[in-house]
């Protein structure tokens, strides 16, 4: 797009930057009609996620209990109606959750608290929970519990907060990683965030991708208007490489605009001085002008959970996608780009399933290709992120609570292996680990 007199745009760009919220909450002319085969009703789907039978093991008398952190902070992702803890905590409830000065969306119930409470309903005698806002966090709370599970409260949301005191505080606890018990580690957490470094990879390994020219080294906006010139690109935005939300640092618009005034790319380039890294794309539209849709893939503990259509700029056009050859063909590129994931996320030095994972497919229509669509992957994203659980085929609390206690089992046991420093005995963390083993059998690898 251009602005006044056919002067480049600097605009927020609708839900394609690294968007971990659905973004704006507002009502929408609908941008493409819901298919029959995800026509719901609103009354909730009650599929549950099969939970394992847990045998009826006793903790030995004075063990104690292992202490789980949880980072929560989403007042954006709801669970399904009436499927929430019916203990859940009176001060969690988002209660201002409609209108244009409400505080959340979607309910009073919200994905990371509930999946805390289930983790506690599972085993009451083994776990503990620790509930936290990013603004709690700090290495003192942190070495109080075995492990932390952030779901909402990293040092990248901080700073898209405001807040670079409190982000430094947080990366503090995030660099230390396995010594704070904070999940996930830092690693994974910065390949990540730095996108480059995931584009790359799913590039040397075939995976289709926006066609991008990388800024290692900051930004020369003669440079790279050459560069895109030479690409032949109609239109492109430029984005940030590393830690980049909801559209914030980004410019776009047509490049003929530029070639005849560079100013505003100039600008840009001055305005982002202390940025290494950035992307240059082609401005990917569907042949109707519009943003291209998705199809967000979510890993739960390893493995493929379901997948969500997003549309590309109506933002109420949220379902679970249909079964059929788009959902296919979007699910296995899902699965090659998590193969990739699966090379760099560790604890303790050691290879580890992620706890979750939403892989977004980029979705355009092109009538050149025999199957009427083109696919690319566009986003990693962690578990900081939505999880759009009203749009899944199961409550998403249980399938999370589940994972949580298999994903303690697994991290747990390597730190114990390291002699990790934990806020009780560690051959007590050991016997309640034995616990869990025998009611569940062993953790799923």
């Amino acid at each position: 797009s251009s602005g006044p007199a056919g002067a480049p745009a600097r605009t927020l760009l609708p839900r394609r930057s690294l968007n971990r919220s659905p973004g704006a909450m507002v009502k929408a002319t609908p941008a493409m009609k819901r298919p029959a085969a995800a026509r719901k009703s609103k009354a909730v789907a009650r599929t549950k996620a099969a939970a394992p039978k847990a045998k009826k093991v006793p903790v030995p008398a004075g063990v104690g209990k292992i202490r789980i952190g949880i980072i929560h902070g989403k007042v954006f992702d709801p669970i399904k109606v009436g499927t929430h803890d019916k203990k859940y905590p009176e001060k969690f409830k988002i209660k201002n959750n409609t209108g244009p000065n409400a505080d959340g969306w979607g309910g009073q119930y919200h994905a990371d608290v509930s999946t805390g409470l289930k983790i506690n309903r599972l085993h009451p005698d083994v776990f503990d929970i620790d509930f936290m806002k990013m603004e709690d966090v700090s290495r003192a709370r942190l070495e109080k519990n075995h492990l932390t599970f952030n779901f909402w409260g990293d040092m990248s949301i901080a700073l898209m907060n405001g807040k670079p005191d409190l982000a430094r505080k947080i990366m503090d606890v995030q660099k230390r990683g396995e010594a704070c018990g904070h999940y996930p580690g830092w690693n994974y957490y910065e390949w990540i965030l730095h996108k480059p470094r995931y584009m790359k990879q799913c590039m040397q390994a075939g995976i289709p991708m926006i066609p991008t020219i990388f800024v290692d080294n900051g930004f020369d906006a003669k440079k790279v208007l050459k560069q895109i010139v030479a690409k032949g690109w109609d239109k492109f935005l430029v984005k940030p490489g590393y830690m980049s939300f909801f559209g914030v640092g980004v410019i776009n618009g047509k490049t003929q605009d530029f070639v005849d005034n560079i100013e505003p790319l100039l600008q840009y380039e001055k305005e982002n001085k202390k940025m290494k890294e950035f992307l240059v794309q082609p401005y990917v539209l569907k042949p109707n002008g519009k943003v291209f849709d998705e199809i967000r893939n979510f890993f739960v503990d390893g493995e493929w959970a379901y997948s969500v259509y997003t549309d590309g700029t109506d933002y109420e056009g949220f379902w679970e996608q249909p079964q059929g050859a788009l959902k296919e063909a979007c699910k296995k590129m899902a699965i090659r780009a998590y193969e990739q994931v699966k090379k760099v996320a560790k604890w303790e030095g050691k290879p580890v399933d992620t706890l979750l994972n939403r892989i977004d497919i980029g979705v355009v229509p092109d009538k050149s290709k025999k199957e009427g669509w083109r696919i690319f992957v566009n986003e990693i994203e962690p578990q900081m992120t939505t999880w759009l659980g009203r749009y899944c085929p199961f409550v998403i609390q249980d399938r999370m609570g589940q994972a949580c206690v298999n994903q303690a089992r697994k991290l747990l046991r390597l730190s114990v292996a390291k002699g990790r420093k934990m806020p009780t005995k560690r051959e007590h963390v050991a016997q309640l680990l034995d616990v869990l083993d025998q009611r569940l059998g062993p953790a799923k690898a």
